[in-house]
């Protein structure tokens, strides 16, 4: 696997929108909704992940890549 390619699936994994379900552990709490007894409710929908940074994400790709 090339430089450019592990940069991509990083990229790619730090831009990935979370699904409708997504439910993080480890104590973290993720609360969707806000401004629920508002006129203007609504509903946060984060991207890729707040746990990892961008030398963090690359690590995990090279650990998954390593195996391969």
């Amino acid at each position: 696997m090339t430089e450019d390619q592990i940069k991509a699936m990083v990229e790619r994994f730090l831009a990935w929108k979370l699904p409708a379900d997504f439910s993080p552990d480890g104590g973290i709490s993720f609360k969707a909704e806000f401004n629920e007894n508002t006129d203007h409710p609504m509903r946060h929908e984060p991207t890729g992940t707040n746990l990892l940074n961008y030398t963090q994400a690359e690590a995990m790709v090279r650990h998954m890549i390593a195996a391969a």
